[in-house]
């Protein structure tokens, strides 16, 4: 065999070689792509998701919302003087019981008493004088206005009586109401001067409550409903009812002021103290709500996935109040909508659905 033929040979089994190996690229490409097929065919995105439902509805629900709220005596006042003078003896022992009309404090009222003396000397002379003098007039012995001086002379003795008797009365400083007296801020024999605090009383057998909510709730709260409120350090739970609702809302704060009422006949509560208020009420309308965890939110607002014909649509809604658990739909729910309410890690506009739980 000569050299040419070898080398044709040779170049000829190359070629064969190199043929085989580009069939078999090509048999393993078409294998790939089939398992690829098989591979995307049988994903669990093909597959219907499974998902609970809510069926959508006009409905009423009860709403429990927070508020702090801060407690006052039901009545207080500090008490003064209104006159400049000694005081002479203090009625009471500190922190005690009082009722009302009780004496607390006692002024000198020495110089007041002598000049009601001396004015009551005047006025039964002035008395006698008219009655002379009335004798007189109906005899003829005297004239209508000298009478009539003698009438003007007894009543204005009458009025200086009447204003002593009231300086008098202020020197007596009597419990206005029933309550606890506080801690005194002067001592027998000192001068008073009026304005002075002397010392405080408050009723605190019943306290307030002065709390506000949100103008959001301000429908569903009314007089003499009853709510719960807890005390920091105090393991019990207490009751109020609401006495007294503002007639308007705050416009700086939005806000709505509430005033409730407590009994403290043990005396348990204090005033002054804050306290954490639990309040449930219902809607003053019916609307409709959805869990509050079928919302998805998104940078342009919330968005629900719904069950429409087998498969999952989403669109876009707009909320109102909401409660712990559900919230109000204002806007993108019907009556009878089938919201969506878990599977949303799965879920896409248009995935087929199988309902397993509907409520």
């Amino acid at each position: 065999m000569s050299t040419t033929q070898s080398w044709i040979g040779t170049k000829n089994y190359i070629l064969l070689i190199i043929g085989a190996l580009l069939l078999l690229l090509i048999v393993i490409k078409i294998i790939s792509n089939s398992k690829k097929e098989l591979t995307k065919s049988t994903k669990p995105g093909a597959a219907a998701v499974q998902a609970e439902c809510f069926i959508a509805k006009d409905t009423l629900i009860n709403f429990t919302f927070k508020a702090v709220g801060s407690i006052r005596a039901n009545e207080a006042v500090e008490l003064v003087s209104e006159l400049s003078l000694r005081l002479v003896s203090i009625h009471f022992k500190e922190g005690s019981q009082v009722k009302r009309g009780d004496l607390l404090f006692q002024l000198d009222d020495a110089e007041l008493q002598a000049n009601l003396k001396k004015v009551k000397a005047k006025m039964d002379l002035a008395l006698e004088t008219e009655k002379r003098t009335e004798s007189l007039l109906k005899s003829g012995g005297t004239s209508k206005q000298i009478f009539d001086e003698s009438v003007c002379d007894r009543k204005v003795l009458e009025a200086e009586a009447e204003s002593l008797n009231v300086l008098i009365g202020k020197t007596k400083i009597v419990a206005p109401f029933s309550g606890v007296i506080g801690i005194r801020n002067v001592s027998e024999g000192a001068y008073l001067t009026p304005g002075k605090v002397l010392t405080t009383i408050e009723d605190i057998s019943r306290l307030k409550i002065d709390f506000t909510v949100s103008q959001t709730f301000a429908n569903m709260i009314r007089k003499g409903e009853l709510f719960n409120f807890r005390v920091e350090g105090n393991p019990s739970e207490y009751s109020a009812l609401v006495e007294a609702i503002n007639p308007s809302i705050n416009q700086n704060s939005g806000n709505l002021k509430i005033l409730a009422i407590v009994e403290n006949s043990d005396a348990a509560l204090k005033a002054g103290i804050t306290v954490s208020i639990s309040l449930s009420a219902k809607a003053a309308v019916s609307a409709i709500y959805v869990p509050t965890q079928s919302l998805v939110p998104t940078p342009g607002g919330y968005h629900l996935f719904f069950a429409e014909k087998g498969k999952a649509g989403y669109r876009p809604v707009i909320t109102g109040i909401r409660s712990e658990k559900m919230v109000e739909i204002i806007k993108g729910v019907l009556p009878g909508d089938t919201v969506l309410v878990t599977g949303f890690m799965k879920l896409r506009p248009g995935s087929k659905l199988e309902i397993v739980k509907s409520r």
